[in-house]
């Protein structure tokens, strides 16, 4: 069973080691939440962190504020693609506690700083095959909240609990017994296709440990420095992959610096009383952590640092109110506002040094600067959701993208701790950007923008010069051919509508042609996109179902899953099959033939079917609201409750797929208040059917919009008949954002 915090039963828990609420129901618990008096915490009871960690969610439980540079959170010894994470909930062994996490996505990197509590000779306690401190442990005394983790691990006898700042980690391991307490700091430690370069470690004094991670892998040079500082002394010994350095005796105030490092602090006995530690993290330097460290977190006071981190997800939550008796959609939709808002995540120190992605430092003083875009997941949905809650911070987000390019020349694609990944196809960040700019979120300089956007789109990489020589991608002179063509032509229309309106007519023209690439690959015979060579003629041996990961014309897909996407001309897409009947009936044929597909190596990405739907991956996310452009609106309803239903459930295994650092958690945000960004640049938001009876959305300026449902869903009234907007019935399928923040009410009548 998945619980959330239960404050009365954790005390019993963590310091005796019982399980005395572990039979209650989630809902049962409630109560117990405590309300602070500024601030309202009753929405995090609905937010549950375990959603996700089983399956391929690729979620993690840990602790983290919104947007937090540290992700403190448990680390399982199992390797393999559902640990990118570090955790998945089939483990029931811990190697630690380390610092930085993915959230959902389908290659891992990070885990810096592992920190483990143990008991015993270090030495004798190494797994024989991982070299490393293993620790069994049950969930049934294992507990996650907003800001908040414990976990008692009885082998230790020890109970665990973490929580954080922005930028810092805080531990609180109590200590039962008269056995030597012991913590292992573990800089050598490494999952998935990471791996530590170098790494250094200095006892300050007998409370301070400074040092530094420099790994390579997904992200190819992330340097992370840290400083812990702990509330009761101790001794150490250095190791070198669990074997001693410089003999067994500990060499106070020495330092270390080699690839691979451990230190084991020894506290003696604790009998009792906590042991605390606090960890700043910095991306800059050692004394960039120093300051971290000194800014967030002035003493020792757990309870203390946990209490503002729940304050800060209250805040961050409550811009959305639901009104609804059904307990388990808001734990749903809560919890995909939870996953929705871990990333992008702060990049700089308090002080705005960031580690740029030309290897230098920089100051972002005029800006907070992010990392962890994952743009190719995430501009599709969670992005716009950002602009509607997180205005403020989009500015940032913008000069963070710009920043990038200043720097290397190019905007990123897959921004991973300063590191493009290029692991994605398209040139994302430019509908990111143009929607940020067209709705008036950012006020950098246009002309800089322009450059940067057009930038992307005359680089000599990724088939981009190909695309320009040809109209389209020859399928024989790029792989994923098809998918490119598509994804390039989309990012070519954001181009186009920001030279439209920066008055640049010879632009607007150039890339509004090639915002019609898409029509090149239209096969009308078959009613499917599809590959052509450099003469122009169909590829041959076209099998539409058929997938080789990453290996054919498609991207993590197949030509039934990709034909659909020219979200920024759904309307000409019509018109290339026929009219609104073909078009639906083709629609209609997606979502009910056979989910079987040819290849050998069918991409483990393709997940949540409904036919050869595949909502676990995110090209089609648009999709069941392209009905919503034809006569036939209520298939589409049919289709979004059923996603909403069977693909997200409050289950460790409630996500179809990669949550992609929240762009499938914000899906269902959208979708459950019952309207989607169908083009993410075009201001538009195309409506569906609403999850709750009513959701208010609490806006930056002060405003409320509200959505509502008059009448109720039955099997008499099935579908939405009508939709007002202030009192007004509205012809349109879609919703602007600037009515939306305007505030207002917009009701949808059954």
């Amino acid at each position: 069973m998945i619980k959330t915090v239960v404050k009365g039963c954790l005390v019993v828990s963590l310091v005796l080691g019982a399980t005395g609420c572990a039979n209650e129901s989630t809902n049962a618990v409630k109560s117990a939440v405590v309300k602070d008096k500024a601030t309202s915490l009753e929405n995090l009871e609905y937010v549950n962190p375990f959603i996700g960690t089983g399956g391929h969610g690729h979620t993690f439980p840990g602790a983290v504020v919104p947007f937090g540079m540290v992700q403190l959170s448990p680390d399982n010894p199992s390797k393999g693609w559902d640990w990118t994470s570090g955790y998945h909930y089939s483990d029931n062994q811990l190697l630690g506690f380390s610092h930085t996490h993915l959230s959902g996505t389908g290659v891992g990197d990070l885990l810096d700083i592992l920190v483990m509590p143990f008991r015993g000779d270090y030495q004798k306690r190494l797994d024989n095959e991982l070299k490393r401190v293993v620790s069994t442990y049950s969930h049934d005394q294992e507990t996650a909240s907003p800001g908040y983790y414990s976990v008692v691990l009885p082998e230790e006898n020890v109970s665990v609990e973490l929580t954080a700042t922005e930028r810092t980690g805080m531990h609180r391991y109590q200590f039962s017994g008269y056995e030597s307490a012991k913590v292992l700091i573990d800089l050598g430690y490494a999952q998935n296709y990471d791996k530590a370069v170098s790494t250094f470690m200095r006892v300050v004094d007998d409370t301070t440990l400074v040092g530094y991670r420099i790994s390579t892998g997904w992200s190819d040079f992330q340097p992370t420095y840290f400083v812990a500082k702990f509330n009761r002394p101790f001794t150490h010994q250095y190791y070198l992959e669990g074997k001693p350095f410089f003999g067994s005796a500990p060499i106070k105030g020495d330092t270390i610096n080699r690839p691979k490092t451990e230190v084991v602090l020894n506290f003696g006995d604790l009998s009792n009383k906590p042991l605390v530690a606090k960890v700043g993290l910095s991306y800059t330097s050692i004394k960039g952590a120093e300051k971290n460290l000194a800014a967030e977190v002035k003493d020792f006071d757990f309870d203390s640092i946990k209490q503002s981190a729940e304050n800060l997800w209250a805040k961050q939550l409550n811009k959305f109110k639901v009104t609804d008796p059904n307990e388990e959609t808001k734990t749903k939709f809560y919890t995909a506002l939870y996953h929705s808002f871990l990333a992008p995540q702060t990049f700089n120190d308090v002080d705005g040094q960031y580690f740029g992605a030309d290897g230098s430092s920089h100051n972002s003083q005029d800006f907070k600067r992010y990392t962890l875009f994952s743009l190719w997941d995430t501009f599709r949905a969670l992005h716009p959701l950002l602009t509607i809650s997180d205005g403020g911070r989009v500015h940032d987000m913008v000069e963070s993208l710009l920043a990038f390019y200043d720097e290397t020349g190019l905007l990123p694609t897959w921004d991973l701790m300063s590191n493009d990944t290029d692991v994605m196809i398209g040139y994302h960040a430019v509908p990111v950007i143009v929607d940020a700019y067209l709705k008036g979120l950012t006020d950098a300089d246009p002309e800089r923008i322009f450059a940067a956007v057009k930038a992307s789109a005359m680089q000599n990489q990724f088939g981009v010069d190909t695309f320009r020589e040809y109209g389209y991608i020859p399928s024989e002179l790029e792989v994923e051919a098809v998918s490119k063509t598509l994804e390039y032509a989309f990012d070519d229309a954001a181009i186009a509508a920001l030279a439209k309106s920066l008055g640049k007519d010879d632009e607007y023209e150039y890339f509004s042609q090639r915002a019609n690439a898409y029509k090149i690959l239209f096969d009308k015979n078959t009613s499917l996109m599809r590959g052509k060579d450099k003469n122009g003629d169909w590829v041959k041996n076209f099998r539409p179902t058929y997938v080789d990961h990453r290996n054919t014309d498609y991207t993590e897909a197949n030509a039934w899953q990709y034909t659909w996407f020219a979200p920024h001309d759904v309307e000409g897409l019509i018109e290339l099959f026929g009219g609104e009947k073909p078009f639906v009936e083709k629609l209609d044929t997606l979502f009910s033939m056979s989910s079987e597909m040819e290849g050998s190596v069918v991409s483990p990405d393709i997940s949540g079917l409904i036919g050869q739907y595949a909502h676990g991956n995110e090209p089609v996310h648009h999709v069941p609201y392209m009905y919503s452009y034809a006569n036939q609106k209520w298939k589409g309803e049919n289709r979004i409750i059923e996603i909403r239903d069977t693909m997200y459930r409050n289950h460790v295994d409630g996500l179809a797929g990669n949550d992609d650092l929240g762009q499938m958690s914000a899906w269902y945000v959208f979708s459950a208040i019952g309207f989607y960004p169908m083009n993410p640049f075009s201001g538009e938001y195309v409506f569906g059917t609403p999850e709750f009876q009513q959701v208010d959305i609490q806006l930056e300026n002060g405003k409320v919009f509200s959505v509502k449902q008059q009448g109720s869903r039955s099997a008499a009234t099935p579908y939405v008949k009508q939709i007002r907007l202030n009192g007004t019935i509205t012809d349109l399928h879609s919703l602007s954002h600037k009515d939306l923040l305007a505030g207002g009410e917009l009701v949808f009548e059954f």
